[in-house]
This record gives structure tokens, sequence and C-alpha cells, in this order.
């Protein structure tokens, strides 16, 4: 790595002496922004033209063939060289990885346009193919850095930015490749020449990146790349929600993909568009991303809020279902598109900004590459589920919209009852209490108390909602009888716990014990008053039990309009 370094020493200097590039410690995230804004205008502008020049080789007949092979030319680097990519950015400096990855851009985007040339089917193909590995070694980089160029609070709205700005490079990208291929008369080769220039401003982009020293992994290339990923996963499991956080960065990608190839066909059959119209149609799901993620971003100023991403799944479900019935309305189409690119926003930014900021520093390489690799495994999907619903199944495009709603729909079910402690309190602050007048009386009991143990009295499934909003990381302990008849209940819901239902007060607060070397705040959920403290049983245990907590009582009084919540203790 250190020879690249050499080389770009001469360049690097050069541009040292223009405004930006001489500070690189106050722009750095702002080239880091604009590096993978044109790369990804690059991606999809390729992409894209290459569809219509497939299409207009082999015919469109073949659409639905080529959109596949397509998609799945795009994702197959992204699962072979995701690992490799993520162990060279914990091994080496992320900003010189970015500065040889954009040069090899370049190489890439002048076969392109020599395969342009002499219009060859499978070299373009395969020169997509080394275009998405470029991608795919990128991804790591760009992503693992940004908490080295950003402060922590600054690490939501800095991921909002770069994501907005990437799905701003999809709007124009879409844009350009069906404005540059109709004003161009067809004419391909001026369109790769129009990459070649934004490759290269890419390229000057990355200059202007700060040196980030290398993290020093140890860890080698692993030719078994598989067994790699599925160790990184694995460990992912030890870390509170990660492993569901890439679960569902995972899944955006994939109704993201299926999005994008199953509205040019949607545009041909149900809107009676042209191909080059489908293209730009997507555009209005990209504007609602990118805004999207604006928005999360600011939402998400000093708590990452992964309830406001459970939240955007329902919305995207109801998104779908809207555009499948819209055949034939092309302005309800466009608001669809528009109303679920927005959801997807508010839905990817808080999963992605939780990735980085939550997994270990020495192994962040390797987490991003593993979410990477679980991406684009759905975006794979998304090419066959394509294949599937439309050719083998015979479904329309808009049957297949429909389809997804309800795919989607399931999975955000799953993600609020996996997240149930941060989505009951996001639902709760964002929405209950906007409705209903509330006031608390004692809380600072529970903020001084070192190790609280709450006790809601007369507790109802309403009450206990309120009382996640009021205290973050609640879980919930439900007292019942010997006998479960749901086993798989506790496995399911993350902040909810059942207890045997005990008579005796010291019990109670001994289940409380698994909570004492976690973050959370456990809260016994009585239906009744609390059980009046055993004074027969031995002091000292009594004194051993107590300590372990400072139990804290919970109760609620309704005051007119005025919901009252009282924290006392005895």
């Amino acid at each position: 790595m250190r020879k690249p370094r050499f080389q770009f020493s001469t360049i690097h200097n050069f541009l040292s002496k223009f405004p930006g590039f001489c500070d690189p410690e106050k722009h750095s995230l702002a080239f880091l922004n604009s590096a993978q804004f044109l790369g990804a205008l690059n991606d999809n502008i390729y992409k894209l033209a290459l569809i219509f020049f497939l299409i207009g080789l082999l015919g469109e007949g073949n659409a639905n063939t080529i959109l596949s092979i397509i998609g799945a030319v795009f994702v197959i680097p992204f699962l072979l060289f995701s690992s490799m990519a993520g162990i060279l950015a914990d091994r080496f400096s992320k900003n010189r990885i970015v500065m040889i990855i954009k040069a090899a851009e370049i190489v890439i985007i002048l076969g392109v346009i020599l395969a342009f040339w002499v219009k060859e089917v499978w070299g373009s193909y395969f020169l997509l193919f080394l275009l998405a590995t470029q991608s795919a070694m990128f991804g790591p980089s760009k992503y693992g850095i940004i908490p080295e160029l950003v402060p922590k609070t600054k690490a939501s709205k800095a991921n909002g930015l770069v994501t907005s700005f990437t799905y701003l490079a999809i709007i124009l990208g879409t844009f350009l490749a069906s404005f540059l291929v109709q004003m161009t008369g067809g004419n391909y080769i001026l369109v790769g020449c129009f990459c070649l220039l934004v490759a290269v401003a890419g390229f000057i982009s990355s200059f202007g990146i700060k040196h980030t020293p290398p993290k020093g992994s140890t860890k080698k290339i692993d030719p078994f790349f598989l067994r790699q990923i599925f160790h990184t996963l694995h460990e992912c499991r030890k870390y509170k929600h990660l492993l569901i956080s890439i679960s569902a960065s995972a899944y955006f990608l994939f109704i993201g993909a299926f999005t994008q190839l199953n509205v040019i066909p949607f545009a041909i059959q149900a809107l009676d568009l042209s191909k080059e119209a489908g293209g730009y149609l997507f555009l209005a799901a990209a504007l609602g991303i990118a805004t999207g993620a604006v928005i999360a971003g600011r939402a998400s100023k000093k708590r990452i809020e992964l309830g406001l991403g459970c939240v955007s799944g329902l919305v995207i479900a109801l998104s779908f279902f809207i555009l499948g019935i819209s055949t034939a309305h092309l302005i309800l189409a466009i608001l669809a598109l528009f109303i679920l690119g927005v959801a997807g926003g508010t839905f990817t930014v808080p999963f992605d900004t939780f990735i980085q900021l939550e997994s270990p520093e020495a192994n962040r390489g390797h987490v991003i590459a593993a979410t990477n690799f679980m991406s684009f495994v759905g975006v794979l999907l998304a090419s066959f589920a394509l294949y599937f619903f439309n050719e083998l199944f015979g479904l329309t495009s808009a049957s297949s919209f429909w389809v997804m709603a309800v795919i989607t729909l399931l999975f955000s079910i799953f993600l609020m009852i996996r997240l149930s402690d941060l989505c009951l309190s996001y639902l709760a602050k964002n929405i209950l209490f906007r409705l209903i007048p509330m006031k608390t009386e004692g809380l600072r009991l529970f903020h001084k108390a070192e190790k609280p143990l709450l006790m809601l009295e007369e507790g109802s499934w309403f009450k206990a909602w309120i009382l996640c909003g009021i205290i973050s990381d609640l879980h919930l302990l439900i007292p019942q009888h010997k006998v479960r008849r749901f086993p798989w209940f506790e496995r399911l819901f993350y902040s909810i716990h059942r207890v045997e239902s005990p008579q005796k007060f010291e019990t109670l607060v001994s289940h409380g014990k698994v909570f004492l070397d976690e973050k959370v705040t456990p809260c016994i959920y009585l239906q009744k008053k609390k059980p009046i403290p055993d004074r027969q049983t031995s002091k000292l245990q009594s004194i051993l039990q107590r300590r372990k907590f400072e139990v804290i009582t919970v109760n609620f009084q309704k005051t007119g309009k005025t919901t009252t919540v009282r924290f006392k203790t005895d």
C-alpha cells in the first residue's frame, strides 16, 4: 500500500494548493461524499445505459432476462469481494484505499468506451462486473471511515448526508442515462466519455480526504470468504441489536433493487410508457430516499432511532400496496414511489448508523463488509424474485408489488417485535405523548438510583407502553403461573420476559438479578399492588437481596385529561 501513496504524492502536493484540499481536517467528509456520489453516479449511468444498449441490440422481448442478468452480474462482486474489502479496510489506511479504487474506476470506464464501440455484449457484462467490484472494494472503507472523520454525535447526520447524496446520484444517474442516450441519438461511446469525466472527478475528490491511520488488523484474506462472513455475523450476535440491524440494512437493498428492476416493466405494462420513461419513473423513489435520509439524519441528533426504522417499514409496505393498485394512474404511481422512497430513507439511515457506531472498532471493516455481503445477497434475491414472480409464476409487475407489500409488512412486524425496547419507546414519545397530556412526579428518584428496579402497580399494557416512553431501555417482567402455554414468547420479544408468579416481595426482587450486568431497566408488571415485604425473613438475607436494586414503585393517576405517572420508594 505504500507504493501507491508515493505515486500519488505528486498529485496530492499539487491539489493541496487549492481551496478545500489545503484543509482536509475540515472538508474530509465533503470530499468523501463527493467521491462516493460520483462513483454511485457512474454506476447508475452505466448500468441503465447498458440496459438500454442491450435491449436495443437484443429486443424488448428479452427485457426481463436482460434486467435479471444485469442485476445478478452487478451483485456477484459484492458477494465475492466484500469480505476481502473489509479485511483491507481494517488493515490499511482507508483514505489510501479510496484513492486506489477511484484510480481503478478510470481504467474500467476506458474499457466501457471500447466495449460500446465494438458492440460487445458479454464484454459489457464483464465491465459491469469490474465496475461493481471496485464499488464492493470501496464500501467498507467508505462507511468505516465516517466515524474517523466526524464526532460520534454527528454520525447520524453524516450518514444521512451520505445516503442522501447516494440517492441523489441515483436520481441524476437515472436521468442522465436516459437523457444522454436520447440526446446523443443512442451514441453510447459519448455516454462512456461522460462517465470517464465523472470518474476523473471522483479520483480528484479522493485527495481531499484526510489521512487516516491503519487499524493494524493482522487478519489475512481467507479464500473461503463465506466462512469469514459467517464468523463475523456470529460474532455480531454478542452485540445488542447489531445482527438485526444488519438484517434490516440488507432488506432495504432487497426492496430497493426489486423496485428499481420492476419499475421498468411496470411502466411498460401498467402505465403504457417506454422503457426510457420507466427509467425516469424511478427518480421519484430515489428523490424520496434522499429526502428521507436527510429527515432521518436530523431526527437522530443524539440518539440512533431504530424505532423510526421500524415504523418506516410499515409505510414502505403501504406504499407497495398503493403502487400495485396504481395501474393506469401515473400521478398515483409517482406519489407512491416518492412515499416509498421517503420511508426507505428513514428506514435505512438509523440501521446503517447503528452498525457503524456499535460494531467493535478493531473489526468495523469486517462488520461493514459482512453487512455489504448480506445487502447484496438481498439485491441478488431481488433479481431472482423478479424472474420468479414475472416469468415463472406469470404475475404482472403490479401484482409483484402486492407480493412485496405482504413480505415487507411481515418483516416490519418482525423488526418491531425484536426491537420492542426501542420501538415501543419511540412510538410512545412521538405518537402517544402528543395525544395524551402527561406529567411525572418523583422521576428524579429513578435517575438518582444506581440500579433501579421498577414495580408497575395495577398495570395494564397501555400503562406499560407509557412507561416505555418515559424510561429508555425498559424490560418488562410479566409474572405468570408455572404452566407456559407459549414457549416461543420469550424468544420472540426482546424486552418482554415471563417470570414465575411469586407471592413474596423478596422473590419478586430476585427476578431482576439477570439484569444486574446489563444496561437496561427491569420493570415488574403487577396486576395488583406489590406484595408487602416479608418481615419474618432474616435481616441479613433481606439486606443482601434488597441491596442489588433500589425498588421504585410506579403507579398512574388520571386527573381530568392529564395522566400523572408517580415514582416513589418505600
